[in-house]
């Protein structure tokens, strides 16, 4: 029962992401969209090799790295834009995933 949910959540990032180019609204900036899908991309990667891999300390350190970078672009590129929404989503994943990195290394000492 439990092979079930593991799959679950990659079914569901895969669904998330096709719905966000098919029916993404016409006020999405087409640079928005790409760094979605961007953000998108690196947290599937980051789920499949923790999953399936058991990547290095290193490794995972640095993929979160990236998400957090991530996060920052689409925060500085929303404010250009004016996309409330998007402002406010960058900004908690980008304290959940801050934490989440601090957390990591600190389970590394």
């Amino acid at each position: 029962m439990s092979g079930i949910f593991k799959y679950t959540k990659y079914i569901l990032m895969l669904i998330s992401a096709v719905q966000l180019t098919r029916f993404s609204p016409e006020y999405l900036e087409p640079i928005l969209l790409y760094e979605y899908l961007l953000f998108i991309a690196l947290c599937f990667l980051l789920g499949i090799l923790e999953d399936f891999f058991k990547p290095s300390i290193k490794t995972n350190i640095l993929i979160r790295t990236a998400i957090i970078i991530c996060s920052l672009v689409l925060l500085i590129t929303s404010f250009s834009f004016k996309a409330t929404a998007t402002i406010i989503f960058s900004i908690i994943m980008f304290i959940a995933i801050s934490f989440s990195l601090f957390l990591a290394i600190k389970q590394k000492e």
